[in-house]
């Protein structure tokens, strides 16, 4: 077999191109003055004004995160849609934003006990996984991860296993 069909092979089953994914490292908690997410140790985490940005040194420019207040009201009624909507009409309205971009494709919505809702599709040249854990009927908690290919799942994982709001 010639080297390239075996990368081939390799690339396809990962995924994408780009880095595979090492093992996350254990959990740890990055908090704002109004949620806390968990994240896997071994990536960065930068706390600002409301969110918290991630990076994974692995490449920082493409595996990276963000948590923040997201407005579902605003992203629905941005993306054409009529207000009260539910969270997973939210979470797919921010994918229409995306795709009439050009940027990303929706491949599943997910609802998660609790009433968080979870999404997965292709992001540019790699794959992006969303969170959205409602806070109020109006705002939610957002997460989103970026990676050049699935095999990042198991550090989307930690992020998407505890995230704490606290009431107002």
């Amino acid at each position: 077999m010639r080297w390239w069909i075996a990368l081939g092979v390799v690339l396809a089953a990962c995924g994408g191109a780009g880095p595979v994914a090492p093992a996350p490292g254990s959990p740890d908690v990055a908090c704002t003055e109004t949620f806390c997410v968990t994240y896997p140790s071994d990536w960065s985490a930068l706390v600002g004004d409301g969110f918290v940005s991630f990076t994974h040194p692995t490449d920082p420019d493409r595996v990276l995160g963000t948590a923040s207040e997201t407005n579902m009201e605003g992203v629905v009624r941005n993306a054409g849609g009529t207000w009260p909507a539910s969270v997973e009409v939210a979470a797919a309205s921010f994918w229409a934003l995306l795709e009439e971009a050009g940027v990303a494709e929706l491949a599943t919505v997910e609802r998660l006990a609790g009433g968080s809702v979870a999404s997965f599709g292709a992001y540019q040249d790699g794959r992006l996984w969303t969170l959205l854990v409602p806070v109020d009927s109006t705002v939610a908690v957002g997460i989103e991860v970026r990676a050049p290919n699935r095999t990042w799942q198991s550090h989307v994982d930690v992020f998407f296993s505890d995230v704490v709001v606290f009431s107002g």
